[in-house]
């Protein structure tokens, strides 16, 4: 296969998951969009519930651009206010990293059966064909990982794109290169199951990898950033602290990415497993800073709306 055959098939496959994730996404929120706004009111009361709340709706839509929108867009309607929306972001940094434990177990060959069963339940005439369409897309995420993994194949063995790669294993260029393909394809999820699947296939060092997924982490804030712009102040002010959460995640956790990568090993030789736990290890550290002093966060915000 030549160079741009493969580059063809690597965009194709990450265009079919992208396609997935904006359905899945669509399908679950529509289901739940009677509830949504009743559930984040009441339970976002409470920061830790807020939190907790974020993560199970990350892990669910897997989307934390999808959840920090519409967490800023509720702001912005006046649904939770400003401070109680933080705990909802940064337990959605957390629910992300589930992306990762997808691609790290490999489950894209149960995805036909998702696939299959989706379809049929779509087309039964009564209200299960809205889960079926939920099913169905869920099902096309998995098949679309494999499908990656496949196109990939090639990049570990063409020195040219592997040269490439290796500057990525710096740690600065790591970082921004997570940021900027992240902000790009407006999905960290891209991000962080490309980086799982090029350590898997020795293209990426572990350290390389997770520097890739901490500056994701930073990169998929853009979403709310652009959907904030033609909001209310405290919209913006959601989506600007939902930057600067993952701004000082990078900044504090930047000198230590080898330790979290230590860490991992101490639990796995799996390099995809290593990556996986160093994800969830620096989303949870962050949150474990930033919960106990949320409020005192958005006070500081709001008397210098930065």
């Amino acid at each position: 296969m030549s160079l741009l055959q493969t580059l063809i098939a690597v965009l194709a496959t990450i265009s079919l998951f992208l396609y997935g994730l904006n359905g899945f996404s669509k399908e679950v929120r529509d289901i739940g969009s009677d509830y949504f706004k009743v559930l984040l009111g009441k339970i976002t009361r409470n920061r830790f519930g807020g939190f907790g709340l974020g993560i199970l709706l990350t892990a669910i839509i897997q989307s934390s651009s999808a959840v920090s929108s519409i967490t800023v867009a509720l702001v912005d309607s006046g649904v939770i206010p400003f401070a109680n929306s933080l705990a909802v972001m940064l337990g959605a940094n957390v629910g992300t990293t589930s992306t990762a434990w997808l691609v790290t177990f490999k489950v894209g060959q149960v995805a036909p059966v998702f696939i299959v069963l989706g379809t049929i339940l779509s087309m039964i005439p009564s209200k299960i064909h809205i889960a079926g369409k939920s099913i169905f897309y869920f099902g096309l995420i998995l098949f679309s990982l494999e499908l990656i993994n496949q196109a990939l194949g090639p990049v570990s063995s063409d020195p040219r794109i592997a040269e490439v790669l290796k500057y990525a294993d710096t740690r600065i260029l790591g970082v921004l290169a997570g940021l900027l393909v992240t902000a790009l394809v407006q999905s960290s999820s891209v991000t962080t199951g490309l980086s799982i699947i090029l350590a898997q296939q020795g293209v990426l060092s572990s350290e390389g990898a997770i520097a890739i997924i901490i500056g994701s982490n930073v990169g998929t804030t853009s979403t709310a950033l652009i959907a904030s712009l033609a909001m209310e102040s405290a919209a913006k002010l959601a989506a600007r602290a939902n930057f600067l959460f993952n701004v000082f995640g990078v900044i504090v956790c930047y000198p230590f990415i080898g330790l979290l990568d230590n860490l991992a090993e101490l639990f796995t030789d799996d390099i995809g497993f290593q990556v996986a736990f160093a994800h969830l290890f620096f989303n949870v550290i962050i949150s474990i800073l930033m919960l106990p002093f949320i409020k005192q966060f958005g006070h500081w915000l709001e008397k210098r709306q930065l």
